[in-house]
């Protein structure tokens, strides 16, 4: 079910098109106006189709709308704005939106026959995180699937909400997948909003292991009719879990998302998608829910990572001694200090490989393919064994690591368990040779993606 929304005049007209360039220049644009408290208008951007990582998607279960410190509007959905996400999927939002954001502007017809039970309307609000500053309020889109208590009351916290500072061209409402015996809805359904030519859900599964995961996908899809989407939220089961037709895809962090009871940490939030986006993935960034929160962006480069070894059940790549020309092995899923690396633009497409990590007055070493196993040493510039090509394997979103000096790639020796050697002579259609990454923070916004 897809609903059109009036448009806006005036100030309040926001534009949903533009690639991340655009938004990076919005980002600086909007520091400057901040701090001279100055009205900013926006221009319209200039591109015929955007695509999902045109945009800085995020998702949050904020396991309700406040906490200890307030009001996790004001602290933690701040926070990830000025990161400059742009369309956030909200998930356990809260009664309703914060109380500054005033009444709906827009509230749909309920929902009936058709369109999946009469109890559903989504809700469009107008926000402005930076009141007295800028005229700039964001939008968004409400729909209330917590009925145990009215409207506005501490009962019904468990809503969904996507919000954005462009004008969705329409919004949709994907089918649920369970029902009772009297019709009634026992699932939630998913909340879209159309950009364009692109489509964000937020998802909130079943808290009973995410059930409902796969069809509700299927349903998202089928709503889509053909177009690109991106389904972002809590999912209630891990990834490896939540088994997909091929051709959609997982982007996710890597790491626990959900900190749950009796160190029950367990990774739940993370984004499907039909569209496959080379070195795509997660980052997590912990606040006052007991969930973190995940934003979506290219691997970037000059970012802190680590390399996690897909093929041998993601254990970390790391430095094994000290030494100049000292080998890479897999160790455990949690690097020590000498496992974070760095991909440096080489030109041409190719990147170097850095440690980050090195001793006191030690010159940067990167990973180097001359030997049969991957080893490090002093970075020498145009070095062939030094420069890596970034490809994608296969239909996943994991990623292949060439170097220049060779037809293979990057790989384990196929042993499994900690000290599992990385050698420089995997035939690149082995499984041995996929690759995960891991942010160690936030590279932000404007950070330069690694171009594939």
């Amino acid at each position: 079910m897809s609903i059109s929304l009036p448009r806006a005049s005036g100030a309040h007209q926001h534009h949903r098109r533009g690639g991340r360039r655009w938004w990076n220049s919005f980002v600086a644009l909007l520091a400057v106006a901040m701090l001279a408290g100055t009205l900013v208008t926006i221009a319209t951007p200039q591109r015929a189709e955007a695509a999902v990582e045109d945009y800085v998607p995020a998702t949050y279960n904020m396991q309700g709308g406040s906490g200890s410190g307030g009001s996790k509007w004001t602290t933690d959905i701040m926070q990830l704005i000025n990161s400059g996400y742009n369309v956030i999927a909200l998930q356990e939002a809260g009664p309703r939106p914060p109380a500054s954001a005033g009444e709906p502007k827009w509230t749909s017809d309920y929902l009936g026959g058709t369109q999946h039970w009469a109890g559903w309307r989504v809700q469009r609000y107008e926000w402005d995180p930076y009141p007295n500053r800028i005229n700039l309020p964001w939008n968004i889109y409400w729909i209330r699937t917590d009925f145990s208590g009215p409207v506005g009351t501490s009962g019904g916290r468990v809503n969904i909400a996507i919000m954005t500072p462009f004008r969705a061209d329409s919004t949709l409402v994907a089918r649920p997948v369970f029902y009772g015996n009297n019709g009634l809805p026992t699932s939630r359904p998913a909340l879209g909003i159309r950009l364009g030519q692109t489509l964000f859900y937020s998802v909130h599964a079943l808290s009973s292991g995410g059930n409902d995961g796969v069809s509700l996908v299927n349903n998202i899809s089928a709503q889509a009719n053909g177009r690109t989407w991106a389904a972002m939220g809590d999912w209630n089961r891990e990834p490896a879990n939540l088994q997909l037709q091929r051709g959609w895809h997982k982007y996710t962090s890597g790491g626990a998302t959900h900190m749950g009871g009796n160190g029950t940490n367990r990774e739940l939030d993370y984004m499907v998608s039909n569209s496959r986006i080379a070195g795509y993935g997660g980052i997590a960034r912990g606040f006052g829910s007991d969930h973190l929160a995940v934003g979506f962006r290219r691997l970037a480069a000059n970012a802190s990572v680590q390399l996690l070894n897909a093929h041998d059940d993601n254990r970390a790549l790391e430095v094994e001694a000290q030494g100049t020309g000292s080998y890479i092995v897999a160790t455990s899923k949690t690097p020590g200090p000498w496992g974070h690396f760095r991909f440096v633009n080489a030109g041409n497409g190719n990147y170097t490989i850095r440690v980050m990590k090195r001793n006191a007055n030690e010159p940067e070493q990167c990973l180097d393919a001359t030997d049969a196993q991957l080893t490090r040493f002093d970075c020498v510039s145009g070095d062939n064994a030094q420069l890596f090509d970034m490809r994608y394997w296969n239909d996943t979103g994991q990623l292949q690591i060439k170097p220049l000096n060779r037809s293979t790639c990057l790989g384990d020796d196929t042993d499994f368990g900690w000290g599992s050697e990385i050698v420089t002579t995997m035939s690149c259609s082995k499984g041995e040779s996929r690759f995960n990454f891991r942010f160690d923070k936030d590279p932000g916004a404007g950070a330069n993606p690694v171009v594939f």
